[in-house]
């Protein structure tokens, strides 16, 4: 009888002493999921690294400066790496009696063409004047005409865009175009005759891709024949450029 009750003592012990190691073993688990857990939870909680604000661009005293600022900005847009600057409540503020943008980019309304999104720019850098095929109508002029004389930007960009619709337009035929809304017509006779040299024997894709750069040209000589422009381009106060987005890499592509 005694060595029974030894023996149902040394299995209650032994039962005890197992139901001890899974507990500790169980509670191991458990701090380890825990500290996991918590882990990828402060992770997921931690936020971005913000950058800081850029300084003001009212430094840049170049017409130079002003385009670097810009291929620099771009360079960041294609490699994802933007820097979201002068987008803060107290930048705003500060721009609500005054405005100092350093460039002005005469730019295509296509949706797929965000001028200072792609130039990576914020609130208050940039003139932008958006027009379907980014033509130099009166009112797109007369617009870029009061950045340069009141806002005295010394840079003006025209950004043309491959696919651009309004080009593409453009190119078809007389009959084509005469299908159009007036309107659109008159959009159109800005940009036909910047498209005369192209060889219409060439694939459609071809024709249009010419067609922007050469639509790009038009605007520019546009601008640079502007009495008004003119005479502050010789004074060496203004520069006129064109540029080409493209919509698949996100680079600008400046012309010589």
């Amino acid at each position: 009888m005694e060595q029974i009750s030894s023996n149902n003592r040394n299995l209650r012990t032994i039962c005890l002493l197992a139901a001890l190691c899974i507990s500790l073993s169980l509670c191991s688990c458990k701090t380890e999921q825990s500290t996991e857990l918590s882990r990828t939870a402060n992770n997921q909680s931690t936020p971005p690294t913000i950058q800081p604000e850029p300084e003001d661009h009212e430094a840049t005293n170049s017409d130079d400066d002003a385009l670097s600022l810009l291929q620099q900005g771009n360079e960041r847009f294609v490699q994802g790496h933007l820097r979201h600057g002068h987008e803060s409540a107290d930048r705003r503020q500060k721009l609500v009696d005054e405005q100092h943008p350093f460039a002005t980019v005469l730019s295509c309304s296509d949706s797929r063409v965000p001028t200072e999104l792609l130039f990576d720019q914020g609130i208050g850098d940039l003139f932008v004047v958006r027009v379907a095929g980014n033509v130099t109508a009166p009112d797109d002029l007369g617009s870029i005409e009061y950045a340069v004389h009141h806002l005295h930007t010394r840079l003006v960009v025209v950004l043309g865009h491959e696919n651009c619709g309004a080009v593409t337009a453009a190119l078809g035929s007389a009959d084509e175009r005469s299908k159009e809304p007036k309107e659109i017509q008159g959009l159109l006779a800005f940009i036909v005759p910047s498209l005369k040299n192209i060889d219409p024997k060439l694939p459609v894709a071809e024709r249009v891709s010419q067609g922007v750069e050469a639509n790009v040209r038009a605007s520019v000589q546009n601008l640079q024949d502007s009495p008004d422009l003119k005479k502050i381009i010789a004074e060496g106060q203004l520069k006129i450029v064109g540029g080409v987005y493209d919509l698949e890499t996100g680079k600008v592509r400046m012309l010589n």
